[in-house]
């Protein structure tokens, strides 16, 4: 996506989030209770009319990141991807998003994670990742390094500190 407008860009938390911030009203308890061990930070754009959150956890300990960009709705989100890391799976970085017979945005499942059939993954599990490394450098913390990377995968710009 390019010619982003109105671009915000939230401070870190822990635990659980407001539910104002990233809506998703199918989704359970654990989409936004989060334990005190993961760190949630937003970014909200226009684009095309239209308004985006991108919402980014992570959890260092478990070396686990999800950033989910939705479209924003008036009472909801609708997820149109997630960008994933998680040392479990020893594959790197990896984007599940909308494909197949359901891959319009407009068809896509409002208030839930993105999850069912029509998702794909990208690069495929058993191909080889070029981001493979979670930090890919240290330069203002893992915090600031996760961060860097999901908001150049978004082409999000921003100004000043990363932190």
């Amino acid at each position: 996506m390019a010619d982003k407008a109105e671009v915000s860009f939230g401070e870190w938390g822990s635990g659980k989030y407001p539910k104002a911030k990233f809506p998703l009203s199918k989704a359970g308890r654990r989409a936004h209770a989060l334990g005190s061990a993961w760190s949630w930070r937003f970014a909200e754009f226009e684009h095309a009319g239209e308004q985006f959150v991108l919402r980014l956890i992570l959890n260092e300990g478990k070396a686990k990141a999800s950033a989910h960009l939705a479209l924003r709705t008036a009472k909801d989100c609708t997820v149109l991807c997630c960008l994933e890391y998680h040392v479990d799976h020893e594959t790197g970085w990896h984007l599940h998003t909308l494909c197949g017979e359901r891959n319009s945005v407009a068809d896509a499942p409002t208030g839930t994670l993105v999850h069912g059939p029509w998702v794909k993954r990208i690069p495929d599990a058993r191909q080889r990742h070029r981001r493979d490394e979670l930090f890919k450098d240290m330069y203002g913390g893992a915090k600031a390094c996760v961060w860097r990377e999901v908001v150049g995968f978004f082409r999000l710009e921003m100004k000043g500190d990363l932190v």
